[in-house]
């Protein structure tokens, strides 16, 4: 897997995701990438969830597009009912395969789930940070960054808080929880959504599980 350092990887992922999916009805919202103009992104708050749908608030279409990549496609097990996907963009370019599913509440609270084939890279730490223990990616040294950076010229170039989890290495690639903040930077229409509570983040990256028919997923295992 190559290596990047992770600020042109964050730019690289806004810029990578090409793939341009059809647009849906406001039960099942927008498939566009990366590249779209800011302004064609839509500005209203995420639409309920459709009735009937299956893990992860994810509607069969939408569950098609991901595990169409080919890759094992991770979403959080239990995402509260308040929740709903607000964005889901997916890319099959040279870079390999990339997703990143955005769910947004009536709080105008957010979080992500991305997946990169490659070009990763370990993060700057964070003044704060919260071990977590996702079962699907066994027992490894995993945690929770949040809050503004601890170097002091990193935190003067981006003084918002942060809130992601360490990327986190999976058979088809490598699996991270990201906050209000990374998905600002990628939808400007996403600009004012604001973190979840750090224990509620905790929950969501601790129940990660494979996306597949069955609705408990299977366990993945890590790579060595």
């Amino acid at each position: 897997m190559s290596r990047v350092n992770p600020w042109i990887a964050r730019v690289l992922i806004a810029g990578m995701i090409a793939t341009v999916a059809a647009a849906c009805d406001r039960a099942n919202p927008p498939s566009v990438s990366l590249d779209t103009p800011n302004d064609a992104l839509p500005s209203e708050g995420p639409p309920p969830p459709p009735d009937g749908a299956f893990l992860a608030q994810m509607s069969p279409e939408q569950t098609n597009q991901l595990t169409s990549l080919g890759v094992e496609v991770v979403v959080p097990g239990t995402v509260p009912p308040s929740f709903a996907i607000a964005e889901l963009r997916v890319d099959r370019g040279d870079s390999g395969p990339a997703y990143l599913v955005v769910y947004q509440n009536d709080l105008n609270q957010c979080f992500a789930v991305e997946f990169a084939a490659q070009g990763i890279d370990d993060p700057p730490a964070t003044e704060s940070r919260t071990p977590i223990q996702p079962p699907l990616f066994g027992d490894q040294d995993y945690g929770l960054n949040h809050g503004p950076f601890a170097d002091a010229d990193m935190r003067a170039q981006f003084p918002q808080p942060n809130l992601f989890t360490d990327w986190m290495s999976g058979p088809s690639g490598a699996y991270r929880l990201i906050g209000a903040t990374y998905i600002g930077d990628l939808f400007e229409s996403l600009r004012s959504c604001a973190d979840v509570p750090i224990p509620e983040a905790v929950a969501l990256a601790e129940s990660l599980t494979v996306l597949t028919a069955d609705p408990m997923g299977d366990l993945l295992e890590s790579k060595p």
